[in-house]
This record gives structure tokens, C-alpha cells and sequence, in this order.
């Protein structure tokens, strides 16, 4: 006999992102191509954006309401996350 949990919590990989930033993360998305990467032995380290290349993706996608300091923001996070990654 099999009993149902129905507060069971699943671990997922989504994000909550409020409706204000969504914009910013379809941009940083967008922006996938546009990072500098460093080649090592082993792996490829990103070391930041190619603000020229995030410029104009952001032109020409039509991004126009995303503030370029929001995109640096999340640049900065996403660097911190890749370092924790790698160690």
C-alpha cells in the first residue's frame, strides 16, 4: 500500500523572475553569444561581457527599455556563479 505525499516539495531548476526584470533576462539570455572567454588546459573561463557585442544585440533584438547596468548586474552574478562552479 502506497501513500501520497501532497506537500512533497520537487526540487526544480525554474527561476522566479518578477515581471519588471523580465525584459533584463531575455536580454542577458540574448546575450549568450557575447562573452569573453579565456581558454585553459581543461575548460573555457568566461571573463565577462563584449559590451560592444551586448550593444549591439540590444540594438538590433530591439531591447531598448533594458538598462545596460541591469545587464552588468547580472554579468557580475553570473561570473560569481561560474567561479563557484569551478571550484
Amino acid at each position: 500500500m502506497s501513500v501520497a505525499v501532497e506537500n512533497e516539495e520537487e526540487e526544480t531548476d525554474d527561476v522566479a523572475v518578477w515581471s519588471i526584470n523580465w525584459r533584463t533576462v531575455e536580454a542577458f539570455l540574448a546575450s549568450t553569444t557575447c562573452w569573453r572567454e579565456v581558454p585553459t588546459m581543461t575548460r573555457m573561463i568566461p571573463t565577462g561581457l563584449i559590451y560592444t557585442d551586448v550593444e549591439v544585440m540590444l540594438r538590433l533584438r530591439g531591447f531598448d527599455d533594458v538598462a545596460f547596468a541591469d545587464l552588468q548586474l547580472m554579468e557580475s552574478a553570473a561570473l560569481a556563479a561560474f567561479a563557484e562552479v569551478a571550484d
